[in-house]
């Protein structure tokens, strides 16, 4: 019982630590590509350690299979979302400004 309990808090403080780092780099980087990099690779990372906290912590196996299940659609809805949010980035306005001055800047390609 005490080794489950170890486990999640270590997943807890994983979660805690990729999620605090996705915040930074969602601020500290200037492209939106790098800032959704950031915010989806570690809140994807981060809700994936809470989950299997959550997971090893489920009082009984009907809970457990729920939590298993919002976890597989955690899976597949949140690069699904990501997708679209990094579309919507490529077709705006301020993205293709990004990108033709991206262009100009870089003279090492």
């Amino acid at each position: 019982m005490i080794i489950r309990e170890i486990l999640a808090l270590i997943a807890f403080l994983v979660g805690t630590f990729f999620g605090l780092f996705g915040m930074v780099g969602l601020f500290r980087f200037r492209d939106p590509y790098s800032r959704l990099h950031a915010g989806s690779l570690c809140g994807t990372t981060a809700v994936f350690s809470y989950l299997i906290a959550l997971l090893l912590l489920a009082p009984s196996l009907a809970s457990g299979a729920r939590i298993f299940i919002i976890l597989v659609f955690f899976l597949i809805s949140a690069p699904t979302g990501s997708s679209i949010v990094a579309k919507f980035i490529w077709e705006s306005e301020d993205a293709t400004r990004q990108r033709s001055s991206m262009k100009r800047e870089d003279k090492s390609l």
